[in-house]
């Protein structure tokens, strides 16, 4: 984990190999592939510029329970997560579980060339992450196919990235089921798929808890879904982080 840490913190992000195995990657992308033909028509043009034209499915916490599970089943990941986004400061919630919430789950493709840009919306110096994103792989992502190009470092710049960073940029390979973390800071991108396929991916954003959702998810998840969540899986929605009604209610 110690090495983890470190390649994060220096590098920006780092590659867990084989989180997911062939059956959870299996049934994952049939799951994907099957609310993406159901939802591809309800996509308007209220999408951020950067997801349109690219096959992408939004929510995935609605739309079925399999994919809460297999994100709280990878361990390290919420262990590095928990080390890089835990607020100390956050007393209700005891400082071994996360207190991070997540900010949006969904599931990508590629398609056209993607520009270079950053997740974290400012850039900011330190070694302090807000933001941060893991992905699993449920394809294998290549070059031909698309996969994410990252410029390393580039996390600690303070700068918004710029599209000549593309030839400092490495691609971010990776094999179906490994599980790739990054700090939302570091500069990436996408060249265009090339190879007639997909590369479907699931991307789940979190962040320190006082940062607003890219969704009301507490407000919607359904209730079966809920049901089936521990309390500390509920934190990390977000049902922890609700502002409350008015001062009788809670300070």
């Amino acid at each position: 984990m110690q090495e983890h840490i470190k390649q994060i913190e220096q590098q920006g992000y780092c590659v867990l190999p084989q989180v997911l195995n062939s059956e959870q990657v299996g049934r994952a992308l049939e799951l994907v592939q099957d609310s993406y033909e159901k939802s591809v028509d309800t996509l308007t043009d209220l999408i951020p510029f950067l997801n349109r034209n690219q096959p992408i499915v939004y929510n995935l916490q609605n739309k079925d329970y399999y994919f809460l599970e297999l994100l709280f089943s990878a361990e390290q990941g919420m262990k590095l997560l928990r080390h890089f986004l835990n607020d100390p400061w956050y007393k209700p919630i005891p400082p071994d579980k996360p207190n991070f919430i997540m900010r949006s789950f969904l599931a990508r493709s590629s398609n056209e060339k993607l520009p270079m840009h950053i997740d974290s919306f400012v850039p900011y110096g330190g070694p302090y992450a807000f933001i941060m994103q893991c992905g699993f792989a449920l394809e294998d992502q290549t070059i031909e196919n698309g996969c994410t190009m990252v410029v390393p470092g580039s996390h600690l710049t303070g700068s918004y990235a710029t599209q000549e960073a593309f030839k400092d940029a490495v691609p971010l390979e990776s094999r179906a089921g490994d599980m790739v973390l990054w700090d939302s800071r570091i500069w990436h991108g996408t060249q265009a798929n090339t190879s007639g396929g997909t590369r479907w991916a699931l991307i789940a954003t979190f962040s320190r808890w006082w940062l607003k959702q890219a969704f009301n998810i507490p407000e919607n998840l359904p209730q079966e879904i809920y049901d089936r969540l521990t309390d500390e899986q509920r934190a990390v929605l977000g049902y922890c982080s609700l502002p409350y009604d008015d001062e009788t209610v809670g300070i």
